[in-house]
């Protein structure tokens, strides 16, 4: 009798700590889902280590492209006060990196495409519901892509990828800046990116030298948010 008037009391208890929470819950944040456009342009770097192949990193020299993405975004934003929100949340879809190179030696143009599934978390605050700053970093992974010199285009799929390149991953981080503003049915963005992809993924065709790629990218990222924010 002693064990169950003591485990209804827990049962109690909980049941009391869940609603409460329940009802407090929606006074600390609401959920945001964003559809997320980033544009920019990208400033590749060749990494060339040398280990018996007669490559010459000076002949290559960077040229900038275009990048472009599409992700959706669920964060839950935190109301830590009336003028200050944090948001945490995830990046996830589609991003197309481009490492544009120019050989010399070879009077050749290189142009490596990949088509990558985007994963990464996302941490942001909002001030006086109008400034923004972020900071973000996850991973890349291609799925397709392409190879293209002068005006031959080598298109890759996902298992051809794997046969030209090693650690087909791109790791990255990316730090934001601008206006973000939430109303009662949802919200929209405009900020400024800088983007960094480390120097992962490798192209077995160099062997055997070892040869990475690696990009600035700086651009805009325009959002549309739907939003659980209510009105008090």
């Amino acid at each position: 009798k002693y064990i169950m008037n003591t485990a209804m009391k827990k049962i109690i208890i909980l049941l009391v700590l869940f609603i409460t929470s329940v009802k407090a819950f929606p006074q600390l944040g609401f959920f945001s889902l964003g559809y997320i456009l980033p544009l920019s342009g990208s400033l590749p770097k060749y990494y060339i280590e040398n280990n018996g192949g007669a490559l010459n990193k000076n002949s290559y020299e960077s040229q900038s492209a275009f990048e472009v993405g599409f992700l959706v975004q669920p964060v839950y934003n935190f109301i830590l006060h009336k003028d200050i929100i944090l948001g945490l949340g995830m990046d996830l879809g589609y991003y197309r990196d481009t490492y544009r190179f120019i050989n010399y030696e070879e009077r050749k143009k290189y142009t490596h495409v990949f088509d990558s599934l985007n994963m990464g978390g996302y941490i942001e605050g909002i001030f006086a519901n109008i400034f923004m700053l972020g900071f973000g970093g996850g991973i890349k992974v291609p799925l397709g892509g392409s190879l293209r010199y002068d005006y031959i285009i080598e298109t890759l799929n996902y298992s051809r990828l794997k046969q030209r390149f090693d650690d087909i991953v791109i790791p990255y981080i990316k730090f934001l800046i601008g206006v973000k503003s939430f109303t009662v049915l949802g919200g929209v963005s405009l900020s400024f990116y800088f983007n960094y992809d480390f120097p992962v993924i490798k192209d077995i065709k160099s062997a055997p030298d070892t040869v990475k790629f690696s990009s600035i990218d700086l651009g805009v990222q325009i959002g549309f948010y739907i939003s659980a924010l209510e009105v008090r």
